[in-house]
């Protein structure tokens, strides 16, 4: 058993500094994720809801807004981007001419 933690340790000695920097900071922030929910916990439970909405629409719009939304999420963002800005759309707004008569306006169908 001695001769299986020996080399146990002799391979861990061997891995890069950088491996164990990301552990450590893994190890960190798990750490400090658990502290902060539980303080989290403790605050009125109306302010913590409305504070994650906020949140969570921030994220959402962003997804919307640079579309680098989650795969299974692509079909939700696809209806949602009719309504709300895109970076695609807006960097083909500005690519046109603003000066006057340069872009004919487009004409107005005739109603029937």
């Amino acid at each position: 058993m001695l001769i299986l933690a020996a080399s146990a340790l002799e391979k861990a000695a061997s891995l890069p500094g950088s491996f164990w920097l990301k552990v450590g900071l893994g190890v960190a922030a798990f750490l400090l994720a658990v502290v902060l929910l539980r303080k989290l916990m403790e605050t009125n439970k109306v302010i913590l809801i409305a504070v994650g909405f906020v949140l969570c629409s921030l994220v959402f719009i962003n997804w919307v807004y640079e579309r680098n939304e989650p795969a299974f999420l692509t079909p939700i963002v696809n209806v949602l981007a009719e309504f709300l800005p895109t970076k695609g759309a807006y960097e083909v707004r500005q690519q046109t001419d603003p000066t006057p008569g340069k872009n004919p306006k487009p004409t107005p169908k005739p109603k029937r």
